[in-house]
C-alpha cells in the first residue's frame, strides 16, 4: 500500500524504511487497542486536515475529530486543563493517548512522504474487528497528562506504553526512521549521516513541530 503511495517520490526510500513505513500505515488503519477502525481514520482524517490549515472541527464532529486536530494543529498549546476538559466531555484519557499515538505516527508516515515529493495514501475502507482493550494495569497520569506505566511518565518512546500495542507500533517506525535503541548514546553511530547529524535534525524538527513528549 505504502509501495503506492512513494510510487511517484521524487526520492527513491531507503528499503528498511519502506518497509517500516507500510507495517506502520497497515497498523494504523487497523483497530487498536481503544478505538476501532473507523475511529482511528476519523483521527487521521482530522489531522491531515489540520496540517492542511483546515478549521477546528464544529460541535457536531465528535471529540476525536477534535483532539486529533490540536494535537496536529497546536500541540505545543495543550494543556493539562484542556486535556481534562476533554475527559470530562466523554474522552477517556487513554483514548486520548491513543489520538496522540496515532497522530505522531502518521506524521512520520506522510511527512516522510511529503519530503520525498509523493503523494499521501488515500485511507482504505476501515478494517473488521474490535479494539483489543489491551491496557496494563497499575497505571499513573504523569508528563504529557496521560496514563504511563513502569516509571516512564510521559517520556518518548515510552509515552504510549500504557496500550502495549501501540508502544510496539511507535518503536517500529522510531528504529528504521530515527537511531536503534542500541545505538542511541553511541555517539560514533552513522548511517547516511552521523549521530551529530542525525540528533541535530531530530532536535530541529521537534523544536518545530513543538514535541514535548
Amino acid at each position: 500500500m505504502v509501495l503506492l503511495m512513494l510510487k511517484d517520490a521524487s526520492v527513491r526510500p531507503q528499503a528498511n524504511r519502506l518497509e517500516a513505513l507500510t507495517k506502520g500505515w497497515l497498523q494504523l488503519n487497523s483497530a487498536g487497542v481503544t478505538l476501532g477502525s473507523a475511529e482511528r481514520q476519523e483521527v487521521i482524517a482530522s489531522a491531515r486536515s489540520a496540517w492542511a490549515g483546515g478549521s477546528a472541527p464544529e460541535g457536531s464532529a465528535g471529540l476525536l475529530a477534535e483532539a486529533a486536530h490540536w494535537v496536529a494543529a497546536d500541540a505545543g498549546g495543550l494543556t493539562a486543563e484542556v486535556v481534562a476538559d476533554f475527559e470530562r466531555r466523554g474522552l477517556s484519557r487513554l483514548r486520548y493517548l491513543e489520538v496522540v499515538g496515532v497522530v505522531a505516527r502518521l506524521s512520520n508516515v506522510d511527512f516522510y512522504a511529503r519530503g520525498l515529493g509523493a503523494s499521501l495514501t488515500e485511507l482504505p475502507d476501515p478494517t473488521p474487528g474490535d479494539a483489543s482493550g489491551e491496557v496494563l494495569a497499575d497505571l499513573q497520569v504523569g508528563d504529557g497528562w496521560v496514563p504511563s506505566a513502569g516509571g516512564k511518565l510521559g517520556v518518548a518512546p515510552f509515552v504510549l506504553d500504557a496500550l502495549p500495542a501501540e508502544g510496539q507500533a511507535l518503536r517500529a517506525l522510531h528504529e528504521p526512521m530515527y537511531v536503534p535503541f542500541a545505538e542511541i548514546m553511541n555517539g560514533s553511530y552513522a548511517d547516511d549521516l552521523t549521530k551529530p547529524q542525525i540528533e541535530y535534525l531530530a532536535a530541529r524538527t521537534s523544536y518545530l513541530n513543538e514535541c514535548f513528549y
